[in-house]
């Protein structure tokens, strides 16, 4: 699972206006500039002398490049088909826990789904990109390395937490690695240079794995999305309606969650009473249908603070509908909070089509209209629509 925990800003102190001896510097071609100087005194003799510069620089180009292209056109020579199923090895994770892998005896980088560092696997070609490919797994043939048991029971299949079976100290080294390359290869930093050991701060780990987030968003959706291994079989009696997740990939499909452990005990509670309730007819509530844009109930939102006097856990809930009917949201408010730790309910009215949380016009339904929490000693009110650090343990 590689969640947002808090990396240390790559600083760099310095006390000069000079570059610092590890910036990447810009070199000018001395013979450019001769060139350049030559043509001002004699046009006749530098136009042969640019003719003869030039040969020599494609000559050069030419001999340099000869092992970068007999590499790049094994790869660029390769392209696996869609649909082609291939044996790789996962060799790290990129952005967004894909695991990254090479096609043995031509470096072809193919990225593939919920593979972790070290597994073997069988993998079906889906998509093909510019210069890789994408696949999904079929087939784990040896476990990756710094195996564990995702505690979560919707890890395998919930885009939330795609690597919750990797040890949490792989998942940091995996961070981390990701970060020094983007520092190296896009932020064109050396980390041959002796200063960059003391630029580049390896990442703080959290104390705590779980029920950190102080902040989830739960989808409603008029059809519930099961993966293939979970399918229901024919003649089962399955309740169409879901809250929950987005299935990995669709803005369309939800997951129904019961139970998240990325946040707080009491914000499971909530959960758990309106997955027990909404679905009741007699309350006439319907899921908002992001293809008809018919519905009423879009999204819960649910917010964890702490109470600055006592310490105890407050939350916020939100419920994002497409209009405003208090009257149809009344039994589940009156539901909800009977929860202790409940101290607000709000209302944001969304009337767009889009699939945001954020709503035009906001109520109060229950309680006050914000929680407090203290970050860093000092004490923020959240409101509904508050932008706000999601993992404040992190920050004491």
């Amino acid at each position: 699972m590689m969640r947002s925990h808090s990396l240390r800003h790559l600083t760099a102190t310095t006390t000069t206006i000079s570059s610092p001896s590890w910036l990447p510097k810009f070199r000018s071609s001395s013979g450019s500039a001769l060139a350049s100087l030559s043509f001002a005194q004699n046009p006749q003799e530098n136009q042969q002398q640019q003719q003869k510069q030039q040969t020599q620089q494609k000559i050069y180009c030419d001999s340099s490049n000869d092992d970068k292209k007999s590499d790049s056109n094994r790869a660029s020579s390769y392209f696996p088909k869609r649909g082609q199923e291939l044996e790789l090895v996962c060799e790290s994770l990129a952005y967004k826990g894909k695991g990254v892998c090479k096609v043995a005896d031509t470096g072809f980088v193919v990225l593939c789904d919920r593979v972790l560092p070290g597994e073997k696997f069988i993998g079906r070609v889906t998509r093909k990109k510019g210069s890789y490919a994408e696949m999904t797994k079929l087939k784990t043939l040896s476990p990756h390395w710094d195996s564990v048991d995702a505690p979560c029971e919707y890890a395998s299949y919930c885009g939330g937490c795609k690597t919750q079976n990797l040890s949490y100290e792989a998942q940091l080294r995996a961070k981390e690695g990701q970060v020094r390359d983007l520092v190296v290869h896009v932020g064109k930093f050396s980390d041959k240079d002796p200063e960059f050991a003391g630029i580049m701060k390896p990442i703080v780990p959290c104390d705590i794995q779980f029920h950190y987030r102080n902040k989830m968003e739960f989808s409603f959706g008029p059809k519930r999305w099961f993966p293939k291994e979970s399918l229901p079989k024919r003649g089962d009696h399955i309740e169409n309606y879901a809250l929950g997740l987005h299935a990995p990939g669709f803005f369309d499909k939800v997951l129904n969650i019961d139970k998240c452990l990325l946040q707080s005990e009491p914000a499971n509670l909530v959960l758990a009473a309106v997955q027990d309730y909404w679905r009741d007819p007699q309350l006439g509530l319907s899921p908002y249908d992001v293809h008809s844009h018919s519905g009423f109930l879009k999204h819960l939102m649910l917010r964890t603070g702490s109470d600055v006097k006592t310490g105890l856990p407050e939350l916020m809930v939100n419920f994002v509908t497409s209009s405003y009917k208090p009257e149809l949201l009344r039994p589940l408010v009156e539901k909800i909070s009977s929860v202790p730790e409940v101290v607000s309910i709000m209302n944001n009215v969304n009337t767009s089509v889009g699939n945001t949380s954020v709503g035009e016009e906001e109520y109060t339904l229950y309680g006050k209209s914000n929680i407090t929490e203290t970050l860093r000693g000092l004490t923020f009110q959240i409101s509904a629509n508050s932008f706000f650090q999601t993992n404040t343990h992190q920050f004491p």
